[in-house]
């Protein structure tokens, strides 16, 4: 480092601390600019920037069927029969694996049964991922295969809670779900699930070749590409043997293409628009510290004109003198930066906490070296951006006379107008920054207050699995849930219980079906789907779904009936009644439509309607059921018993997902809740930040204007003429502010334009309300400095003119 520098920055710390206050307002501000884009850039980087945590992660994909050539979606899950012809082709996939999720219960005796979810995998996939135990074994293909002995991996946070963290629980046997399994290893603590999140277990998913299915979608592909292969060249390859299949199995994979997925991208690629949006949002923050500093270190340059021009007189040129300012900034906001870095600690905690459930990778979230580069860069950044026009506007020729004038400035000088810019500026960044949380927010009241066809009020639900080796039979399954309905009825305070095998929010199950006196569809692109429920006859009640026409089902009732939704009526019996008709799903018997429901939003209010059908559950028990308890208390209040309820009738079965559905709308909802909530913080920061940068700069307008004003009352103007002056000052820049931050709404509107509900882009009641909360703003940073001018002496004023 030279000599010049080096004094440079020791003249600087010298001229900060002698103006104390001044520094600590500046370094204070840049501290919340620096520390909250730190904070989020924390989260960019875990999620956007880090690559995933396993062995060449750029190799890794999720491998989809694409539908969209049938008129379907992007990603759909293949069937076995697929993913056997993709790991087939060698040409692309080193290897691939299979995945689903698992519902494991353990314990038994006293204690109730824990819940957990896992996943069931095919051998390869630690080997896919590149993964290593931490003790014992991973699958091998022996293990795999139908009908071998059951065995089990544990993660390494069930292992310490389950076993203690003994090494000897490898080679044990416990039982989860009635079934006796071994534990062959524990996997490291740093080893994440790929699609489950935070699995606790897993199992060979034990998928057989010899009886595989086709049009069947349970399973979600991981490939690993092989070592050259690109994702273009994979996608092209997989494109002929799409075509390949076609012409081999034209009945269920006409028009079927593949969409092999970078896992990066399929993880964290729906969250890249917000997160992109809120470093957007605090970037505009820091925008306006920048703006309220160079306004302070303007300010404070008109009074050090004549230390200027003494540094002129004595030989230093321009480029000396902005190299010494620009130190003297860059050096303010690397003191800003280091404060803003302990700020950004503890902002990265809270983004944690209030993070949505099942972000992606949340937990790896965190102040590592990549984030404090990003601080430091952003530091000088910041110091040159905010210092440069002061710089720049105290280089000017105006020594001679500032020499002459004591060091005076004037409020008509280039100090004054650059003044007016930056907060021009200021105001219209807020401005966007109001019109994006206030879209937000709009979009999040939205959604809370959308009608779901179904009334989620005092409702709790959870979901359990009957031991398929225990329950092998649909008698044995259905004489349980008879007795998990009797049992969960009986508890105090429910109103309504019920069963479903899949409720709102919770997942879906579809398969095809036949309208009795229609042609059966010959190809997999003709077959009708639905979703498909089996309820008991209270479901309807319980969920408060309204029926519209005919019946619901019966209790019990022997003949085979189905009630429809709405859009199931109009997509399929356009112009006709349904009511009376028959339909089947695969080779079941003929049911009869006695009853049309309203539709339900299955996936969230932002989803679309989709086909559904209601059968009795005693018609068709399912390997599984959610038990619905309606209560006339707080449903929370009612865990712990339902978990009992069902321990009394098998205590080997454990109900997971014990929820209630409010809180399952708010899980959906959370994204929408958070986005809203930061976007709204920063806009008020920034509102306040703005504020403050009106008021500083009409007080100092005031106090370069003191001897005209003092003129004007001297020749006979009135106090109210003085204040209109000031305040209309203040309001021709929030007019000409609100102006260029209207036009760069209606731009963020686009860009918001898929984060939005309910809403639209250019919505004018947003616009107006965040337009008038401006104006009120900018009212009130200069009513303090009009009511200063207004009380200006004029014979003090004129006599130190």
């Amino acid at each position: 480092m030279s000599g010049g520098i080096v004094q440079d920055i020791r003249y600087a710390a010298r001229v900060m601390w002698r103006a104390r206050g001044v520094t600590a307002i500046a370094v204070a501000t840049l501290a919340l600019g620096i520390g909250a884009n730190t904070a989020i850039f924390s989260v960019v980087n875990a999620l956007l920037l880090q690559p995933l945590p396993y062995a060449d992660p750029d190799r890794l994909v999720m491998v989809w069927q694409d539908l969209r050539p049938r008129g379907g979606p992007a990603t759909e899950w293949p069937g076995p029969s697929q993913q056997f012809d993709w790991k087939a082709d060698t040409e692309v996939f080193e290897n691939l694996t299979s995945v689903r999720g698992w519902n494991a219960s353990l314990g038994g005796g006293d204690a109730l049964p824990e819940a957990f979810t896992g996943e069931q995998a095919t051998y390869e996939y630690f080997d896919v991922l590149g993964a290593r135990p931490l003790l014992g074994r991973t699958f091998q293909q022996a293990d795999d295969i139908p009908n071998a002995p059951r065995v089990v991996v544990l993660s390494h946070d069930l292992w310490t809670r389950r076993f203690g963290g003994d090494a000897s629980a490898v080679g044990r046997s416990i039982t989860i779900n009635g079934e006796s399994h071994q534990i062959i290893g524990v996997m490291p603590q740093t080893f994440t699930s790929v699609y489950v999140t935070d699995a606790k277990l897993w199992r060979p998913l034990r998928m057989n070749p010899a009886n595989p299915s086709r049009n069947s979608a349970v399973n979600h592909a991981i490939g690993r590409l092989r070592t050259g292969v690109s994702i273009e060249q994979a996608r092209a390859n997989l494109a002929l043997l799409a075509q390949r299949l076609e012409r081999e199995h034209p009945d269920s994979d006409l028009k079927k293409g593949i969409n092999p997925v970078p896992l990066q991208e399929q993880k964290v690629g729906s969250i890249r628009p917000a997160l992109f949006v809120l470093q957007g949002a605090v970037a505009f923050v820091l925008l306006i510290a920048c703006v309220n500093i160079a306004n302070l270190l303007l300010s404070r340059a008109s009074g050090r004109v004549r230390e200027m021009a003494v540094r002129r007189a004595l030989g230093a040129d321009r480029m000396r003198i902005v190299r010494q300012l620009l130190t003297e900034s860059v050096l303010l906001s690397i003191v800003g930066g280091a404060l803003g870095v302990l700020i950004g600690v503890w902002g990265v905690t809270i983004l944690k906490s209030i993070a949505p459930d099942g972000t992606p990778r949340i937990a790896e979230v965190g102040i590592d070296r990549a984030v404090l580069l990003f601080a430091a860069l952003l530091s000088v950044v910041t110091g040159l951006v905010f210092g440069l026009v002061p710089a720049v506007h105290a280089a000017h020729d105006r020594f001679a006379a500032a020499l002459k004038q004591g060091g005076r400035g004037q409020m008509g000088d280039g100090g004054g107008r650059a003044r007016r810019a930056l907060i021009i500026a200021e105001l219209a960044l807020a401005l966007m920054l109001l019109v994006g949380g206030g879209l937000l927010l709009r979009t999040f009241m939205a959604l809370q207050h959308a009608d779901l066809g179904f009334n989620p009020d005092h409702v709790v639900a959870g979901f359990i699995l009957p031991p398929p080796a225990a329950y092998k039979t649909d008698a044995q399954r259905l004489a349980f849930y008879d007795a998990v309905l009797a049992r969960t009825a009986a508890l105090p305070g429910v109103k309504q219980a019920a069963l479903s095998s899949v409720i709102p929010l919770a997942g879906d199950s579809d398969t095809d079906f036949q309208i009795e006196g229609r042609p059966a569809a010959t190809r997999s692109t003709d077959a009708l789907i639905t979703w498909y429920r089996s309820v008991s006859a209270n479901y309807f009640a319980a969920m408060e779904i309204p029926l519209r026409r005919g019946r619901l089902i019966a209790e019990r009732e022997t003949e085979p009936t189905v009630v429809i939704n709405e859009t199931a009526a109009k997509r399929f019996w356009p112009g006709e009644d349904p009511l009376g008709r028959r339909i089947r799903f695969g080779s079941t018997p003929w049911f009869t439509i006695v009853g049309i429901v309203a539709d339900v939003q299955v996936r969230g209010a932002r989803g679309s309607n989709e086909v559904e059908t209601y059968m009795g559950y005693w018609q068709n028990p399912e390997a599984g059921t959610n038990v619905v308890l309606k209560t006339a208390t707080d449903p929370s209040a009612l865990v712990e018993p339902l978990r009992r309820a069902v321990k009394d009738i098998d205590p080997g079965i454990a109900v997971s997902g014990i929820a209630t559905l409010d809180r399952m709308i708010a899980d959906v909802n959370g994204p929408s809740r958070f986005n809203a909530t930061l976007v709204a913080i920063f806009a008020v920061l920034a509102l306040v930040l703005a504020a403050v940068g009106i008021y500083g700069v009409m007080s100092y307008a005031v106090a370069q204007r003191t001897p005209e004003i003092g003129v004007r009352l001297a020749l006979g103007a009135a106090e109210r003429q003085i204040f209109v002056l000031v305040v209309g000052e203040s309001l021709r820049l929030a007019g000409i502010g609100l102006i260029l931050g209207l036009a760069g709404a209606l731009v963020l509107g686009r860009v918001l334009r898929q984060m939005l509900f309910g809403v639209g882009g250019t919505d004018v009641a947003t616009f107006a309300a965040t337009a008038a909360l401006l104006v009120l703003v900018a009212l009130l940073a200069s009513y303090l400095p009009a009511r200063r001018a207004m009380r200006v002496d004029p014979m003090e004023a004129l006599r130190v003119e």
